[in-house]
């Protein structure tokens, strides 16, 4: 049962059909008890009206003034008995006719109440005592037909549950239309995400009931979050292009020439293009590597993650044997896009694993409020007037090393994407480049500052 609707109203016609069991069985014991303690008080009048009436001559036989008897005992099976036993005798009411009528065992210290059956299978109330009159004791029961205050109670449940039947199927009218109001928000996201995927609407309306709202929040926090990476992966694209397009240009130039000698500096020219165009794209195919995969919106744990990535880094730069000290909290985590954190430091270890001359060092630590790293080098380090210069994309320190200086833009594109701060200066400890990334906590409603709008 997938239907929140079908669970709901299940859920209720459960619960309704209980309290309605339960409301039958105490209606019923209760109006029972009712009729019964009423007819019992009623017997008990009787039983003392009849003691009134009692006396004995002088040998010791019981009479009843007959003035002092009510009619129903005189009426035959009128339902309404009485049986008097003494030493001396028995009497029995006229409505008896010529049916016998035990009764139960009866004791002196309170009123017995009992059903028995009567003649023509009347069910009996039947209310006793042992009195002693004259000296005399006297065992004495009344009854009455009990039979028709059942049938009434009988009469009364059923109405009783045919209008808690109608109830219920009013009350589960009333609960499907507002399940379908409870449920309209839902309906209009369902509406919603066609009209998003066709580039209706950038994100999903946020005027909510507070039960959907964390959900709508979650989709746009990832609708924006591959907006940003799509961008991310545009400028990407179009500063790879950009990087190109010089060498290309030179080659279409060498190919509209006639064919230089062999060891001319055509030849070399063109090796040194193509030589280019290759280094660019491994190092876009690099890149490719360091981040991997990873599904976006995870809890990261860092030192799983940094330990792989800095495997992936050994096996690129095989030719460098560097040493690199981790200093990472045990089982810390972060709550962020995975890919986004491995670009992030993927950038910023491959840059310093390039100048470094020994060491890389990459400090980590994780508070109630930020997540701080920092990567250092022991290389040449950079100028501090020229400091600043790193941050912007495509600015590049010495055009002696390989790349297009663009890991550092990416990152600081990252970087504020989540709101963050990154600082660069000298290294105190190694004395080469210091990076230093601080990254706020996510909120609980919101896992970063939406920076970039959707187009």
């Amino acid at each position: 049962m997938t239907s929140l609707q079908a669970r709901l109203s299940a859920g209720l016609i459960l619960a309704l059909t209980l309290l309605m069991a339960l409301a039958v069985a105490l209606g019923g014991y209760s109006l029972r008890q009712l009729a019964e303690d009423f007819v019992a008080g009623r017997l008990e009048h009787d039983l003392e009206t009849l003691l009134a009436a009692l006396t004995f001559d002088a040998a010791g036989h019981p009479h009843l003034a007959a003035d002092r008897i009510n009619a129903p005992f005189r009426q035959p099976y009128s339902g309404h008995y009485y049986r008097i036993e003494t030493p001396g005798g028995v009497l029995s009411s006229r409505s008896l006719w010529d049916t016998e009528l035990s009764l139960p065992p009866l004791v002196t210290d309170h009123v017995t109440r009992h059903f028995v059956a009567g003649p023509q299978g009347q069910q009996l109330l039947l209310v006793g005592r042992v009195f002693r009159v004259q000296g005399h004791p006297v065992a004495m029961a009344v009854t009455e037909d009990f039979t028709s205050v059942r049938q009434g109670i009988y009469r009364i449940l059923i109405e009783f549950i045919l209008v808690a039947l109608l109830l219920l199927v009013a009350l589960l009218l009333f609960q499907r239309q507002m399940v379908r109001r409870g449920l309209a928000p839902l309906e209009q996201i369902r509406r919603n995400l066609p009209r998003l995927a066709c580039g209706e609407i950038a994100q999903l309306p946020t005027d909510v009931p507070d039960e959907v709202r964390p959900l709508v929040d979650e989709l746009n926090r990832l609708l924006v979050l591959l907006d940003q990476r799509q961008q991310r992966a545009r400028h990407a694209l179009g500063n790879l292009a950009h990087a190109v397009k010089t060498p290309l240009t030179v080659l279409a130039q060498l190919a509209e020439q006639p064919l230089p000698p062999e060891d001319s500096a055509g030849w070399q020219a063109l090796r040194q293009q193509i030589q280019q165009i290759r280094a660019l794209t491994e190092r876009e195919l690099k890149r490719a590597r360091i981040a991997g995969g990873g599904a976006p919106g995870q809890r990261v744990l860092l030192e799983r993650e940094v330990a792989d990535l800095i495997e992936t880094l050994r096996r690129i730069h095989r030719d460098r044997c560097l040493r690199v000290e981790l200093r990472i909290p045990p089982a810390s985590t972060f709550p962020c896009d995975r890919d986004d954190l491995l670009e992030l430091l993927g950038n910023l270890l491959d840059n310093a694993w390039q100048w470094a001359a020994t060491t890389v060092r990459l400090t980590a630590s994780v508070t109630e409020r930020e997540l701080c790293l920092r990567i250092e080098d022991d290389g040449a380090g950079c100028p501090p007037e020229q400091m600043e210069l790193l941050r912007l994309r495509g600015a590049r320190i010495d055009e002696s090393r390989a790349g297009h200086g663009l890991g550092l833009a990416i990152v600081g594109d990252i970087v504020q994407q989540y709101g963050g701060a990154l600082r660069l200066e000298r290294s105190a400890a190694l004395g080469g480049l210091m990076a230093e990334v601080a990254l706020p906590q996510p909120t609980t409603t919101r896992q970063f500052e939406i920076s970039t709008p959707r187009s």
